[in-house]
């Protein structure tokens, strides 16, 4: 800090000048992850910099607008953020046009152990193109199950293995008193809203009947062929979802996320699917459960298109419970998480601080 002098009475002239930063990184991101830069991220850095370096954070809504500027952005070589904060899904739109800066040496000379930390399908498919990382994971992205261990516990019920167990705990608790809150219960709550996570919810049942060996075998689509993996699993799909409809959260239709969390905090909710860090701030203390995403008992014979029962053989992941028979699970990444990238379009001086 630099002192200044002047003709005043003390202690009014013992004033000072503020470090004006040297740098500032823009960064480009949706806007439901702005307080994430603002309040979190950026102020650490900031600090860490001595107030050298500013964050300037530039957002829009939805993905769709994301996307298309991050491509744009490549395409055009435009250089107008330093640096993108988003979905990786991203990457196979920007990478052939060097969109994003290519981040290997620099992790391999300062972040190693950190980086071998990370789950291999993170660091080795999602984070990284050609051989390439071109991207930093910030979190995982695997979808849970999550219940109020009080309610299960007090009508008898353990956590649901099977989309199957979902829907009929979903349909014996729906709409009752619960004695403890006095509070009405919903079976189930998850927002449908279009444009919004519904297909996340769809491919976490689907694949759950389509993937048997792994995501190498596809889940959509085989991989051997890009046939469409849907026939009868498809039809099982939208059976489980209008079950878990008519059991669920009146206004499922007209939100999002939000139809997930706050009936859960509001101990209304009995059973959700989310992100894994949703519940973070462990919205009902001592209540919130977590288990992994339900599985199936039936898997998709992809030489037929019908649903078969699991066995050992077509399903060498699952896991076998005594009283139900083998259940297959695949555990499902959505989007694969929130990653940052550093443009690939700015001075060589910008990418240091961005990397940073």
């Amino acid at each position: 800090m630099a002192n200044t002098t002047c003709d005043c009475p003390a202690p009014s002239c013992n004033t000072t000048t503020p470090v004006l930063p040297e740098a500032v990184i823009k960064v480009f991101t949706i806007d439901f992850k702005e307080s994430d830069i603002t309040e979190l991220m950026g102020p650490r850095f900031e600090e860490y910099k001595n107030g050298k370096v500013k964050i300037d954070v530039s957002v829009v809504s939805g993905f769709d607008t994301l996307f298309s500027e991050i491509e744009n952005d490549a395409r055009l070589g435009l250089g107008l953020f330093d640096v993108f904060i988003t979905p990786p899904t991203i990457m196979g739109s920007v990478a052939p046009y060097n969109g994003f800066t290519d981040l290997t040496a620099y992790i391999q000379e300062n972040y190693l152990e950190e980086w071998l930390d990370i789950f291999p399908g993170y660091r080795e498919i999602i984070a990284s193109y050609n051989g390439k990382i071109l991207m930093t994971p910030f979190d995982g992205d695997l979808l849970h199950l999550f219940y109020n261990k009080e309610i299960l516990d007090y009508y008898n019920f353990d956590s649901p293995r099977t989309w199957q167990e979902y829907n009929d705990i979903a349909e014996q608790v729906h709409g009752k008193i619960f004695p403890p809150t006095n509070k009405t219960l919903m079976g189930s709550c998850i927002g449908r809203l279009p444009q919004c996570a519904g297909p996340y919810w769809a491919m976490q049942v689907l694949s759950s009947m389509t993937q048997t060996k792994g995501s190498s075998e596809g889940s959509l689509f085989d991989t051997k062929d890009m046939s469409p993996l849907t026939n009868d699993a498809l039809v099982e799909t939208l059976k489980i979802f209008e079950k878990q409809f008519k059991y669920g959260h009146p206004t499922e239709l007209e939100g999002c996320l939000k139809i997930n969390m706050p009936a859960m905090k509001d101990e209304e909710c009995v059973l959700t699917l989310n992100w894994g860090n949703s519940f973070l701030r462990n919205l009902i203390p001592g209540k919130l459960g977590i288990d992994r995403a339900p599985g199936s008992q039936k898997v998709l014979d992809r030489e037929t298109g019908k649903l078969v029962t699991c066995t050992k053989e077509l399903c060498p992941n699952a896991v076998y419970y005594d009283d139900i028979g083998f259940v297959n699970y695949a555990p499902y990444a959505a989007f694969g998480g929130w990653s940052g990238a550093v443009n690939g379009n700015i001075s060589d001086e910008k990418k240091k601080l961005a990397m940073e």
